[in-house]
């Protein structure tokens, strides 16, 4: 009996639809539930939300963040692609290990980090002994935004990579030769024609980066715990614990990073359609 897809839907829906109400039903109840009391007299979680610095930082934070990785996941990304296309015989061990790196987020790339560039890391004592002879001081946390902006940029750029390498596999290389046979310089081939049919999966590809970076919880909270200033560590601290816990806040911030990934996946899809439509 083959699998027509008719019947790849029929088996799997069953377990597509026990997926859907777990994770749709609770989030629904909860959102009502939020909504009913600012609407009411009761009190409002979201207006608490945006009255508090707090987590109107962590928001702040989560989108830099994740805006900073993306962009440098897609230039570094597309830079490998376009290498991998180039020296067709490094693609295999680069596949092997972006397949690993795309998969190594969370702990793993936290306990990696913390060996190498925390405090006691490896590469951080031979730097700190180096700058101590040069008088110099260190100046580096892997707690700070700029080892988050580290550790997001390290589980982007294995990511990129194999999503951009078979959209610049595509590309026509009679283009290129044309353009060189005309005396068209490379950067004007790529400025006028490479990165215009490239547009639309650029598009896509960072609206995906972006998601994936916004809602990162297993590694920031691994090299920060609850002091990580990311959104999705704030939802998790807010439904945390029996005394503490604030589960109409956690709705308020959790409605939040919906309607962020949401705007961001829709409207990439959006565009990068737009730009197919007009290429």
């Amino acid at each position: 009996m083959s699998l027509t897809p008719t019947r790849a839907w029929l088996a799997a829906g069953p377990l597509l639809a026990l997926m859907a109400a777990a994770l749709l039903l609770p989030f629904a109840w909860r959102s009502v539930a939020l909504l009913q009391a600012c609407m009411g007299s009761g009190e409002c979680a979201l207006r608490e939300l945006w009255a508090d610095r707090f987590y109107i930082d962590a928001i702040t934070r989560t989108v830099a963040l994740s805006a900073a990785s993306t962009a440098l996941g897609l230039v570094l990304g597309l830079g490998a692609a376009l290498h991998l296309v180039a020296h067709p015989r490094w693609e295999k061990p680069v596949a092997v290990l972006a397949g690993l790196g795309a998969n190594f987020a969370g702990v793993p790339l936290a306990l990696a980090l913390t060996l190498l560039l925390g405090s006691q890391g490896v590469l951080t004592t031979l730097a700190q002994k180096s700058l101590n002879l040069a008088g110099l001081p260190l100046g580096w946390d892997l707690n700070s935004d700029a080892g988050l902006l580290l550790a997001f940029t390290a589980f982007q750029l294995p990511l990129a990579v194999v999503l951009l390498t078979t959209p610049v596999r595509m590309l026509d290389p009679a283009l290129a030769e044309a353009a060189a046979t005309l005396g068209a310089r490379p950067a004007t081939y790529w400025r006028r024609v490479g990165l215009p049919l490239l547009a639309p999966s650029l598009v896509e590809t960072a609206s995906l980066l972006f998601a994936n970076a916004a809602a990162a919880y297993a590694t920031p909270f691994a090299l920060a715990g609850t002091a990580s200033p990311v959104l999705a560590v704030r939802i998790a601290a807010a439904v945390s614990g029996d005394i503490f816990s604030q589960p109409e806040l956690a709705t308020a911030l959790s409605l939040v990073m919906a309607v962020l990934l949401l705007v961001v996946i829709v409207g990439g899809r959006w565009w990068a359609a737009r730009l197919r439509r007009s290429a």
